[in-house]
């Protein structure tokens, strides 16, 4: 049962398994600081509008409610944008309109009514922070595979690469890379709906596999 209130880490990932809040991820996570800054301003938006939200009147209407939650973001998003330009000027510049976009993600619009909001405030905090901790680390994993692989750097540095795979740098290589992390995740997935003895049995498999 505690494992279940964690699952928006893992098994309902906001990315690989929802494939929700994509865009940012694919287009422009293409280094590591550009998946900081998004990363960061992405959880800070999205934790701060949720926890206002869940002091909004449900008496209502949903409507109205929802715009409410837009406008809290954008006005969370200008103090964090100021942050995120003064530690990456120039990724600011590079992630372009998907920074803006993050008022409007899937979490804050759409989830916030259907999941989120309808759970005391101490498990929707924890159901919140699960997620957008599950998406921060997609976002960054993303940045740090496709500018290593695909421009042989890490935060600006170089790394003495053999080959370099410069597709990885593309919007195309950002849905090569999710693509391969979400079939990881699904395998992940898998093995921990199997039974316990059932993997007892697999892991015995393997020692006598190795033995051999």
């Amino acid at each position: 049962m505690a494992f279940e209130r964690l699952e928006g880490f893992l098994t309902q990932n906001t990315v690989l398994e929802r494939g929700l809040v994509i865009a940012p991820v694919i287009v422009a996570a293409n280094t590591l600081n550009n998946a900081l800054a998004l990363g960061i301003s992405f959880t800070v938006i999205t934790l701060l509008t949720l926890l206002i939200a869940s002091f909004v009147p449900k008496h209502l209407s949903y409507t109205i409610r929802v715009i409410l939650y837009v406008i809290t973001a954008c006005i969370i998003f200008i103090p964090t944008a100021k942050v995120m330009n003064h530690l990456f000027t120039e990724s600011i510049f590079k992630v372009g309109i998907f920074l803006p976009l993050l008022v409007t993600n899937s979490l804050i619009v759409t989830k916030s009514e259907t999941r989120f909001l309808r759970k005391p405030r101490l498990m929707m905090l924890l159901d919140v922070f699960c997620h957008v901790i599950g998406f921060f680390m997609v976002i960054v994993l993303v940045g740090v595979i496709r500018e290593i692989l695909g421009n042989g750097t890490l935060m600006g540095n170089a790394i003495n690469m053999p080959i370099h795979f410069a597709v990885l740098m593309l919007p195309f290589g950002g849905f090569i890379t999710v693509g391969f992390l979400s079939a990881l995740l699904q395998r992940i997935h898998l093995y921990l709906q199997q039974p316990v003895k059932q993997k007892k049995r697999h892991w015995a498999t393997e020692i006598k596999e190795g033995e051999k």
